[in-house]
C-alpha cells in the first residue's frame, strides 16, 4: 500500500470503531486522513470497499494466525491443568482482543447483521481452523479422562467459555468497561468451579 492508502485505512478504522460503519461518510474518513476523497475511490471504489479492506484480513490471516499461535504455544503447554488450560484460553483471547480492538469492534458490529461477513468467516473458520477444534477437542478429552472436567459434549464445554469471554469482551469493546487482572481471575476460577468434575 501506498502512504495515502495506509493513511485511509488507518483513519477508517479508527472512525469506524468510533461512530459505526453506517455513521462514517467517505467524505470524514479523508479529512481524518488529509487525502482527497478521490483517492479512497480509485483504491477502494466506495466505502463498503473500504470495510472490506479492513475485515476481510481477518478472516483471512489475523484469525487462523492467532489460533495457530493459542493451539502451538499455549494449548499444549496449560493442558494438565483444568485452571490453567481454562486459565490460557481466557488470557490468550482477551489479549487478542484488546490489541486488536478497533478492528474488533468493527468486525463484531459488522457481523451482527451482515449475513455475507457471517458466511464468508464461518467458510474461512470451518476450512483452515481444524488444526485449533483438533488441538481443543484432544485437550478437553484429555481434562475429561483424567477426570478434572464435567464429562459434557465438546461443543457445550466451549459455549460456556466463549460465552463468559465473549461477555467480556462485548463489555470493553462497545461499553468501555476495561478488563482488569481481578476479573480474569474471577472469569478463570467461576469456569473452572462450573467445568470441574
Amino acid at each position: 500500500m501506498t502512504d495515502k492508502q495506509i493513511k485511509i485505512m488507518v483513519a477508517a478504522i479508527r472512525i469506524f470503531a468510533e461512530k459505526g460503519y453506517a455513521n462514517t461518510s467517505t467524505k470524514e474518513i479523508a479529512k481524518a486522513a488529509d487525502v482527497a476523497e478521490g483517492n479512497i475511490f480509485s483504491k477502494f471504489d466506495n466505502k463498503r470497499g473500504l470495510l472490506n479492506a479492513i475485515v476481510n484480513p481477518v478472516i483471512a490471516t489475523l484469525f487462523p494466525e492467532t489460533l495457530s499461535q493459542f493451539s502451538d504455544a499455549k494449548i499444549a503447554h496449560h493442558s494438565t491443568r483444568l485452571h490453567d488450560f481454562i486459565g490460557a484460553m481466557v488470557a490468550d483471547r482477551i489479549n487478542f482482543v484488546t490489541e486488536n480492538a478497533d478492528v474488533m469492534k468493527i468486525f463484531i458490529a459488522e457481523m451482527a447483521y451482515n449475513h455475507q461477513l457471517r458466511d464468508a468467516f464461518r467458510h474461512q473458520f470451518q476450512t483452515t481452523t481444524a488444526f485449533y477444534t483438533d488441538a481443543i477437542t484432544r485437550n478437553l478429552n484429555l481434562l475429561k479422562a483424567t477426570q478434572q472436567m464435567v464429562d459434557w459434549r465438546n461443543p457445550e464445554i466451549m459455549r460456556m467459555i466463549w460465552s463468559l469471554v465473549g461477555g467480556l469482551i462485548i463489555s470493553y469493546l462497545f461499553f468501555n468497561q476495561p478488563i482488569t487482572d481481578h476479573d480474569i481471575s474471577h472469569a478463570v476460577d467461576g469456569l473452572t468451579k462450573a467445568l470441574s468434575r
